[in-house]
């Protein structure tokens, strides 16, 4: 896609000390083990403290199947990642879509959605952090150059789509299948 190397070229020409640290300390976050064991600590004590225990357990289980399903489909999709010559950090592997990007708005969504409905002025306040982290993690994979942005955009799409969809099946909440077969009277009710 042309709009795709226009982008990167265009941050290419612009980059700077500064974002280039920024951005590279966000993806360097995300690589050591000890990282998803300090995300799942934190995630149990903020199930404990808010009594979020479904939209925590949504979330981990949104970021392990939607990165799951990214990574298959990086190998079916085939799309290689941008050139070297735009990028800042070594890639390997195809890239679309984003498997960071799709983890990270799996786990998000599910406690995107659990602040929208909670009263509590701290839930906002969580889901402008946990909004603007996936956000500034996306963004950093196409600045640094390991992605496309549409590579983002689709994971972020996919761990969207798996977060709801993890956060309905552990709320309990009717699925899409079992709505279908109410509305069109093949299940009694």
């Amino acid at each position: 896609m042309d709009w795709d190397r226009d982008l990167l070229e265009l941050l290419a020409a612009h980059r700077t000390d500064g974002v280039d640290a920024v951005a590279k300390g966000l993806m360097d976050a995300g690589q050591p083990a000890a990282t998803y064991v300090a995300a799942a600590v934190a995630a149990l004590v903020f199930a404990w403290v808010y009594g979020a225990w479904r939209a925590v357990a949504a979330a981990m289980l949104g970021s392990v199947v939607a990165t799951g399903i990214a990574e298959f489909a990086k190998e079916f999709i085939g799309r290689p990642r941008p050139p070297a010559s735009l990028a800042l950090v070594p890639a390997d592997g195809f890239a679309m879509p984003s498997s960071i990007a799709a983890l990270t708005a799996g786990a998000a969504t599910p406690l995107l959605l659990w602040g929208l409905r909670s009263a509590r002025r701290s839930a906002q306040v969580i889901v402008v952090l946990l909004a603007v982290g996936t956000v500034l993690v996306g963004a950093s994979m196409v600045y640094l150059g390991a992605h496309w942005l549409s590579d983002v955009l689709v994971g972020w799409v996919l761990g969207v789509a798996v977060g709801v969809a993890a956060l309905r099946l552990l709320e309990g909440g009717p699925s899409a299948l079992q709505r279908w077969a109410r509305s069109s009277g093949r299940t009694r009710t």
